[in-house]
Parts: C-alpha cells; sequence; structure tokens
C-alpha cells in the first residue's frame, strides 16, 4: 500500500472503492462522487489562482506567489485573508470543500510578499462573484 498526501486521501478512498465495487450501479455512483470531487478542486485551485493574479501587480510576482513557500510572520494579515476567503468562497468546514486548506499557503505569500489586506479582500470579491453566479 502506498502512502498518499493527507489532501489525497479522499481521492484515494474513492478509486478504492470503485475499484473493489461489485455491480455497475454501484462503480458509476462512486465514479460521479469522484468525478464531482474532482471537479471541485479543480475550481478551488482555479480560484486561488484567479486571486493571486488580481492581488499581485505582475505575472511574475504571481508566478513567486505559486512556486514558494514562506515562513508566515504576517499573521494578522493572514487570518483575516483566509477567513475572508472561507466566507466568500469556500467554507472548509464543510467536508466538499475541504481541500480550499490545502491552498492556503498562496495566502501566506501573498501576505508575506506584504500585498495590502484590503486588495487581497478585494480580488476575493471579484472571484467569489463569478462563484455564485
Amino acid at each position: 500500500m502506498e502512502a498518499v498526501a493527507q489532501c489525497d486521501v479522499p481521492v484515494a478512498i474513492l478509486q478504492n472503492q470503485i475499484k473493489a465495487a461489485k455491480d455497475p450501479e454501484e462503480t458509476a455512483k462512486l465514479q460521479k462522487e469522484l468525478d464531482k470531487l474532482l471537479e471541485t478542486r479543480e475550481l478551488i485551485r482555479q480560484t486561488v489562482q484567479e486571486i493571486v493574479k488580481l492581488a499581485t501587480d505582475s505575472e511574475e510576482q504571481a508566478e513567486r506567489i505559486h512556486a514558494t513557500k514562506q515562513h508566515l510572520t504576517e499573521k494578522e494579515n493572514y487570518y483575516a485573508a483566509v477567513e475572508y476567503f472561507r466566507v466568500e468562497c469556500f467554507d472548509w468546514h464543510k467536508q466538499e470543500y475541504e481541500y480550499a486548506r490545502h491552498q492556503l499557503s498562496a495566502f501566506v505569500n501573498l501576505c508575506e510578499e506584504r500585498v495590502p489586506l484590503t486588495r487581497i479582500k478585494e480580488a476575493i470579491d471579484q472571484v467569489s462573484k463569478k462563484l455564485k453566479k
């Protein structure tokens, strides 16, 4: 049995259930669940990418934010930004959006790059409007 990253456990469980399914109906139901899960994860990833793009000054800065893992020192802004993201976009307390917690490093990096909290929130507002349509 291979080790699976924590954020990938729900995917691995569904994949194993699909392999073990005995009838086509059960397989189809599980496959539909897996497809929805993967679709939601991709939506979360794209949403965070869009927030970063809107909040930053350049494509280079946006790429740096996605590519690095910085140490959090700007805690007050970070907690305010991620709570705003949780409320406006994806409430990771709901099982279907748990994956959003694994995308929060982008907010650490935004805060460490000294992107103003107001600008991060404005980007979240713009993206969340699209989500609510």
